[in-house]
């Protein structure tokens, strides 16, 4: 006799609620990933290696942290490509998407966050 048998398995795997994800994880990964759209967003257009290895880096980061900490690199990356009244307005567009996503060491309470 097998103990993992399929419908045993998912009988306990739903008692505990591990089939469907949790409705807080669903929001801040849908939080996480419009962010990391409107950041990719930015790179449409631009092409060079320097903007390919921050189109992955923006791909792979892990967490909202981790896109946090990437703003002010892509913002360094846009300078030269776009100028520099460019990137603060990108900057700018984007740091509203982080309100609410952060924990408060890196701004994430109700004041806006700094640039």
């Amino acid at each position: 006799m097998r103990w993992n048998k399929p419908n045993l398995r998912n009988s306990l795997h739903g008692l505990l609620g591990r089939d469907a994800p949790a409705s807080t994880s669903w929001v801040r990964n849908h939080g996480l990933e419009e962010v990391r759209c409107a950041m990719i967003q930015c790179l449409v257009g631009l092409g060079g290696s320097e903007v390919a290895r921050m189109n992955m880096r923006l791909r792979y980061a892990s967490d909202i942290e981790a896109l946090w900490y990437l703003r002010m690199d892509l913002r360094a990356m846009l300078v030269p490509l776009r100028g520099e009244a460019v990137a603060n307005a990108t900057l700018t567009q984007l740091t509203p998407l982080f309100q609410g996503q952060l924990p408060r060491t890196l701004g994430g309470a109700s004041r806006p966050a700094n640039l």
